[in-house]
């Protein structure tokens, strides 16, 4: 049968979880290789089972075997990740009253839960074949999925017709609970990236307001734009020698000459006599006033 129906059973995890060539079959081939194995036994084989399909029914029976005047029914679980619980075999011995069978075998690739084991050690008519026992009986399947080409070639007790091509591996089942929470993740980390960018341009934005606002209030109110920044006149370069300048300076700082009053009268008068040496005598015109001095009395 399917393992998505068997899935349901599962009620925790299994022990040691399998990759290889037999956990990796189809269930309808599954379903095949464990009626080529039982027909290798001896086993008249009647295979009944749909592999899980949608559209048809088995009443929970893969397999009808006959054997030495022996009804034996089967049911063929391909359950890899969780362990199949007591419930299976219940049911399963439910069909063996239904069907007036001898015997039920229940065929798991996987593990089945402490409480099923001990259940099937009460009833004798209900037999549990795990993944272990099974790979015992199936050796040339319990190879890596990735050497199933060298596995094909190398396995000689079993012929083609009977185990049939190497089957395509499972297809991969994604829980919706994980898909879920995938899809969170990525729709808050696509948040957080529209949030970052809306910052960004914020800042980017509010930045360029300001810039423009500063250079409004630098232009002048007549609206003409600042004129671009004139270089400094020429230093102008003093000409003046350096004997010229401290001369200049020695005048400005020397005393005025202190002269004695009695040496300049002496002067004067050697003057007025060098004068009156040199100097001609000339004849002076008549005083004016003469006429009326002499007739004074």
């Amino acid at each position: 049968m399917d393992s998505s129906r068997g899935g349901r059973w599962g009620s925790r995890a299994v022990l040691n979880r399998r990759y290889d060539r037999l956990a990796t079959l189809d269930p309808l081939e599954f379903e095949r290789v464990v009626a080529d194995y039982y027909r290798r036994q001896g086993y008249a084989v009647e295979h009944c089972g749909t592999g899980g399909g949608r559209n048809r029914f088995d009443g929970g029976i893969d397999l009808k075997m006959y054997r030495d005047g022996k009804y034996t029914i089967v049911q063929c679980k391909r359950e890899n990740a969780r362990q199949v619980t007591h419930n299976v075999g219940h049911e399963l011995l439910g069909v063996l009253l239904t069907e007036k069978a001898d015997h039920a075998i229940v065929v798991n690739t996987g593990e089945f839960t402490p409480h099923a084991i001990a259940t099937a050690r009460k009833e004798s008519r209900l037999q549990l074949i795990d993944g272990d026992e099974l790979r015992k009986m199936l050796p040339e399947y319990s190879v890596p999925a990735a050497g199933q080409a060298s596995a094909a070639s190398a396995r000689s007790g079993l012929d083609w017709p009977l185990s049939g091509p190497p089957a395509r591996p499972a297809p991969v089942r994604v829980r919706s609970g994980s898909a879920k929470r995938e899809s969170q993740d990525g729709t808050r980390a696509l948040i957080s990236l529209v949030v970052l960018a809306a910052i960004v341009l914020w800042q980017c934005s509010t930045r360029s307001i300001q810039n423009k606002a500063s250079q409004t209030r630098s232009v002048p109110e007549t609206g003409h734009a600042p004129a671009s920044p004139t270089r400094p006149p020429p230093a102008v370069v003093e000409v003046t020698s350096i004997p010229i300048v401290q001369e200049t300076a020695s005048l400005r700082t020397r005393e005025p000459v202190r002269r004695d009053p009695v040496e300049a009268q002496r002067r004067a008068e050697e003057a007025s006599r060098i004068l009156e040496a040199t100097t001609p005598e000339m004849d002076l015109f008549p005083d004016s006033h003469s006429i009326y001095r002499e007739g004074d009395p």
